[in-house]
């Protein structure tokens, strides 16, 4: 039998292109703009603003009749002002990401809705204190106690929403574990020839070598 003839295997190089880098950064990027869009931060944010809206009117409302702290310490130490403004800000960039999912405004609305939680369980907090207060004062007015109680449930309302956007926000902008994508530096081409191998024709059997009488084929018929 012949030699095997000598075989070359071309490997190609590795890597991958800038082009094919951006193709796949861009696909990330869209299957992690779709879990911030579930959701839904355009109709959070809308809901956000209102409710900073009506908190800072009927804080508006009762700093006109406040005497004293144990009528509303909430509207006391402006609470509903402060409060209403970095919730607007958080909701206004919540409905711009929703509208236009980039990630400049993802991270820039999952930023400010963090902020926008420890605030509202700052306000929450001094709601919560403010009615204890004005009820266990007995001069204070019912309007203002009520007009208090409901604006300690819509600081509640905005803490909830604060932290379902950012928690979305989160899955977008940090917590990309679950897909991995290895990009392999580029590499010449290697040719890595086979060394040649020549196969030798088999020995015949050890019974083969001996010697057999040709009479013996004759005695066999």
């Amino acid at each position: 039998m012949r030699g095997l003839e000598q075989t070359t295997i071309e490997v190609a190089p590795g890597g991958v292109l800038p082009s094919e880098r951006s193709v796949v950064k861009s696909q990330l990027w869209k299957e992690n703009a779709e879990k911030f869009l579930k959701g839904e931060p355009k109709v959070l944010g809308v809901v956000q603003v209102l409710i900073a809206l009506i908190n800072l009117i009927l804080g508006i409302i009762i700093m006109t009749e406040i005497i004293d702290v144990t009528s509303a310490f909430s509207v006391y130490v402006y609470a509903p002002v402060w409060g209403s403004i970095v919730f607007i800000i958080s909701g206004s960039l919540s409905i711009a990401a929703g509208m236009r999912t980039t990630e400049v405004l993802v991270t820039t609305s999952l930023s400010f809705n963090t902020i926008s939680s420890v605030v509202a369980a700052a306000t929450s907090i001094i709601g919560f204190f403010s009615v204890l207060m004005s009820l266990h004062f007995t001069n204070s007015n019912p309007l203002t106690r009520g007009i208090d109680f409901l604006m300690f449930i819509l600081n509640i309302l905005e803490f909830c929403i604060a932290v379902s956007t950012s928690a979305f926000g989160c899955k977008a902008a940090c917590c990309n574990t679950s897909e991995v994508v290895v990009i392999l530096p580029p590499n010449p081409a290697v040719s890595a020839a086979a060394t040649p191998m020549l196969l030798q024709p088999l020995a015949p059997p050890v019974y083969q070598e001996r010697n057999v009488p040709e009479n013996i084929y004759k005695n066999c018929i």
